[in-house]
């Protein structure tokens, strides 16, 4: 019998985790793998749960939404302990990159039939992300969003305030500097994950584990411009977009200006401009059903 954490945010996903965990850990332990179960009560415990469990569990569980993935993959981060990720959240993008199930029962059920990879990390000013890096309304959205109204209204808290940032948001000229040339933009981001708000694909080219990064620029400069994109992101042409350049990147530098805002997976990153992106140097243990073609 395998030993697993099972690390969960139980403010997440509209606070229903707590019944569902006992099936959640009877599929487990019919699987094979006993599970003790953990709650965080704050920011950045589950990074702390993770790394103590190091050595002591043979795999560790975050069963949350994409924030509560990153915490536990930092803890992980640079160990040979895998990472299991339980959809809990709004939109559970790192889970449907994997290719697991959107039941968190089932993708528990998964994880006990399937072996360690190794995945690609990024770095931004020196910390983790599984995800992307970006700079422009979406990091100035994460600036603003109150957690307790995505909370309490899942995915239509997140659309209300996203609604209300949109109209607000001016698109200053970005200042940034690619692999060492400089260029400007009014969006940046940089995909270690290729899918974005679910299961649509911001650098359609993209995988986890193919030791580079790509960059999506966007030029677009007013809101029905952007409301545009959204649409051809959802049908999947925006990458043919004149307003839209994509390519592989080895360094991505944000030099400003200083009030624009970068974010990596949800949360905003704190250190000051300059702000560095690039491929970390060790790769995270995880357990992948299927990545998506």
């Amino acid at each position: 019998m395998r030993r697993g954490l099972l690390i969960y945010n139980p403010a997440a996903g509209m606070r229903r985790h707590t019944k569902r965990l006992p099936a959640i850990l009877a599929a487990l332990r019919e699987g094979g793998i006993a599970t003790e179960v953990v709650a965080t009560a704050r920011r950045g415990q589950a990074t702390e749960l993770a790394r103590a469990a190091i050595g002591a569990a043979d795999v560790v569980f975050a069963y949350g939404g994409d924030g509560t993935v990153r915490e536990v993959a930092v803890g992980l981060y640079g160990s040979e302990t895998p990472l299991g990720v339980l959809p809990g959240g709004t939109t559970n993008v790192v889970a449907i990159a994997f290719g697991l199930s959107s039941d968190p029962i089932e993708a528990a059920r998964q994880h006990c039939r399937l072996e360690p990879r190794r995945i690609d990390v990024g770095l931004c000013a020196g910390h983790p992300f599984l995800m992307q890096a970006s700079s422009g309304v979406e990091a100035y959205l994460m600036a603003r969003l109150e957690p307790g109204l995505k909370a309490w209204l899942g995915f239509a808290g997140a659309l209300l305030q996203g609604a209300f940032v949109f109209l607000r948001y001016r698109y200053p000229q970005l200042r940034l500097r690619v692999d060492g040339e400089p260029t400007s933009a009014t969006g940046a981001m940089v995909c270690n994950i290729p899918e974005v708000a679910g299961p649509y694909r911001m650098v359609p080219s993209g995988k986890f584990d193919d030791g580079q990064l790509e960059l999506l620029l966007f030029r677009g400069t007013s809101r029905a411009v952007v409301a545009s994109f959204c649409l051809d992101l959802y049908r999947g042409a925006h990458a043919g977009r004149a307003d839209v350049e994509i390519r592989k990147v080895r360094e991505v530098v944000f030099e400003g200006p200083a009030e624009a805002y970068v974010q990596i997976d949800g949360d905003v990153v704190l250190d000051p401009h300059p702000v560095t992106v690039r491929l970390a140097e060790r790769q995270l243990m995880a357990l992948v059903a299927s990545p998506r073609p």
